[in-house]
């Protein structure tokens, strides 16, 4: 049986009629060549079907042109928009983007950086969920550049995209600006202490608005289960809120449709607000009212920001913080 030979770049330059050596700058993305001659050349190796061998152009540049993306759990539906935003930049840039799931587990967090090395990447996007006591110092050590997404501390040694963290502020003060009066919280133990419940306390203490215990419901996670669970608890209150902020959206849309099977109307007797804008707010009765924290822009960030870091790992560390912002639906106000 006769078999086919491999293509080569030898076969793409000659098919093209342009040296080795410009395939080879059109293959790994380097500037210097004019727009025709690169699009003739990608026609060729379409044609062609040529398929360029990575670990022999990673031993030339010492590079594996791949790059890590670690996250808590793609199954969340947060984070297939950030992880096809980092992609895309990533392919924008001839580099390989690999997926890697910690699940929210510090010793899972800590291990992707200690071994970079051994996975092949020249960097590592990380969007930390535990913040172990141990991960500036181990990023100092990392073999390879970090960029984070999220919020971290001015001394840390990687570049990071994060949110100014109001977007509890903004959901809350939606809630009072409606006329919401009984606002309760729905969140899990973990972020029981972090900013979004933060913002939830001081938003009722700065519109002179009683904190009460009882409207407080956390649960183990923030899911759609917890939602529900929390809805359940709400309405076999003596006193039922008004309005709930949830700690996510995946609570959120649990409490409304929890609220909703108990025969409650959302929003005109409970309104409800998360935050994350995941693609499932629009796709709920009502819609969610959430708070953009502009995902797709963090994780695209985040890749530019690594790639130049490879380039050049002397650079001044960058720290870029955006703008939430409140998407208002049905959830709180009613559409006529």
């Amino acid at each position: 049986m006769e078999t086919k030979s491999k293509v080569t770049i030898d076969d793409v330059a000659r098919k093209a009629g342009v040296s080795k050596s410009t395939v080879s700058r059109i293959i790994n993305n380097i500037s210097g060549v004019k727009p025709h001659t690169k699009l003739k050349v990608n026609r060729v190796i379409e044609e062609l079907g040529f398929t360029p061998n990575i670990t022999a152009r990673s031993l030339k540049t010492k590079l594996s042109r791949q790059i890590a993306l670690a996250i808590d759990d793609i199954r969340n539906p947060y984070y297939p928009e950030l992880a096809w935003a980092a992609e895309q930049v990533a392919k924008e840039n001839n580099f390989r983007l690999v997926l890697i799931n910690h699940y929210g587990n510090p010793s899972e967090e800590i291990a992707v950086i200690k071994e970079a090395s051994d996975m092949r990447v020249d960097g590592i996007v990380l969007l930390s969920i535990s913040h172990p006591k141990t991960l500036a110092k181990v990023i100092k050590e990392s073999a390879v550049p970090v960029a984070l997404i999220g919020n971290y501390a001015e001394d840390i040694s990687a570049d990071w995209v994060g949110l100014r963290e109001n977007e509890g502020y903004l959901a809350m003060d939606h809630l009072i600006r409606i006329g919401r009066r009984r606002i309760a919280y729905a969140g899990n133990t973990t972020l029981h202490r972090g900013a979004r419940y933060s913002a939830y306390v001081q938003s009722l203490a700065s519109h002179f608005m009683e904190f009460d215990s009882s409207f407080v419901y956390n649960g183990e996670r923030l899911a759609i289960d917890t939602g529900l669970e929390a809805a359940r608890y709400f309405y076999n209150l003596n006193e039922k809120p008004d309005a709930v902020f949830a700690a996510n959206d995946l609570v959120a849309i649990g409490v409304a449709q929890g609220l909703i099977s108990l025969g409650l109307r959302v929003p005109e007797d409970v309104a409800v607000v998360g935050i994350d804008n995941i693609p499932w707010c629009t796709l709920t009765t009502p819609k969610l009212s959430s708070v953009s924290n502009l995902v797709a822009e963090m994780g695209r960030i985040a890749v530019e920001k690594l790639i130049l870091r490879i380039g050049d790992e002397s650079k001044a560390l960058e720290r870029i913080v955006l703008e939430p912002r409140l998407i208002v639906r049905e959830s709180t106000v009613k559409q006529m």
